[in-house]
């Protein structure tokens, strides 16, 4: 079944599988050059390493707000393995250190062992290699033995793989591991202030396992167009080269003006078309999870679609964007909150570069 927009596609529920349990992981306190030791990227810190200690001067000039990241977009604090603008240092952690610290951890919470874990499904759009397995590198820091796969499909990733363990539990595999890590503040390029102010790194574990209730996945919708792949990515061929490396092309670049056209239209027709299949209205959704990305952006969504702000769930202003980490450390944090309940339908909307997009209902 098709959406609205080309390359749309529409899929039905997926029951009888269960979130066992999540866990986060996030880096430890960056290390300055000075020395100093740096637990949360502030949004102050962000303007001063960008316009110097003068930056409210600098703010004033350009008629900006130093409140305006978080009082408009929802950026607050964010943490980061890389410091933006430095050089590559391979001494940091990256993507697998942290999705080996989120599955040790839920592994930990829920008291299971590594042999507990029939399958491992890793989502990244930043791995640590150009062709080894990031699956494999994370179950192996784990103690996991296990069938590994990644799975990259720009910030959409994290839907794009919880789609993919729900339909691995249901083809036989009892529990499912899966890990979504994410380092994007090795990418993100110093001279684009919006992409330095929106990082974050992180990861989380979900973990997936049968059972004879009836939840899981009520419907969903997932799209790419490979044809507006250019406007956001890196543009740096692999394997890397010495020019490409001195041009900065394996930083992020994106056309901001040609995204704010095409965006918005794919985030509702990812949902629209999900409650279509479920037969359901925006008004029957307990909560609506976006992407991480900006408040402004997805508020302005669900006004078009009709979804309340008091069902919106942001958490941005603990992480900044996640990458495909994002919409499911949300997912994570909603139910630490305890604002999902038995019964509750939870929707979580991604739009991503590739491009790509969709929508999940989820019932608990």
């Amino acid at each position: 079944m098709k959406g609205n927009i080309k390359g749309t596609r529409i899929f039905g529920e997926i029951k009888c599988v269960k979130i066992l349990g999540s866990s986060t992981a996030f880096p430890e306190p960056l290390t300055l050059p000075n020395g100093e030791k740096l637990a949360n990227v502030t949004n102050e810190y962000i303007f001063e390493m960008l316009m110097g200690k003068n930056y409210l001067e600098v703010l004033t000039k350009i008629g900006m707000s130093p409140e305006h990241p978080e009082k408009v977009v929802g950026l607050k604090n964010r943490k980061w393995t890389h410091l933006v603008g430095t050089p590559t240092n391979h001494n940091e952690e990256n993507m697998v250190d942290l999705g080996v610290k989120a599955g040790k951890k839920l592994l930990e919470k829920l008291n299971l062992s590594t042999d507990d874990i029939d399958f491992t499904i890793v989502s990244s759009t930043t791995p640590h290699k150009t062709t080894t397995s990031s699956a494999c590198a994370i179950a192996d820091g784990i103690g996991i033995k296990s069938p590994c796969i990644d799975i990259k499909a720009g910030c959409t990733s994290g839907l794009y793989a919880l789609l993919t363990a729900f339909s691995y539990v249901r083809s036989g595999f009892d529990r499912v591991l899966l890990i979504a890590s994410e380092t994007p503040s090795k990418y993100a390029n110093p001279k684009i202030k919006e992409t330095v102010m929106s990082v974050g790194d992180g990861a989380i574990a979900i973990l997936l396992e049968k059972t004879d209730e009836n939840i899981g996945i009520i419907a969903g919708a997932l799209g790419a167009d490979g044809e507006l792949g250019k406007l956001v990515q890196t543009p740096g061929l692999l394997p890397p080269t010495k020019e490409a490396i001195e041009n900065e092309m394996y930083f992020y670049q994106g056309d901001s003006d040609a995204l704010k056209e095409v965006v918005p239209p794919r985030y509702i027709d990812g949902m629209m078309s999900a409650l279509k299949m479920a037969n359901l209205s925006t008004n029957e959704i307990d909560l609506y999870v976006p992407h991480q990305i900006n408040k402004l952006l997805t508020t302005k969504v669900c006004e078009k679609m009709g979804i309340p702000l008091e069902k919106q769930f942001y958490n941005m202003s603990k992480y900044g964007n996640l990458a495909g980490a994002s919409v499911l450390v949300a997912l994570h944090d909603a139910m630490e909150e305890n604002l999902i309940k038995k019964d509750s339908k939870v929707a979580l909307n991604v739009v991503g570069g590739g491009l790509t997009w969709g929508a999940i209902l989820l019932g608990f």
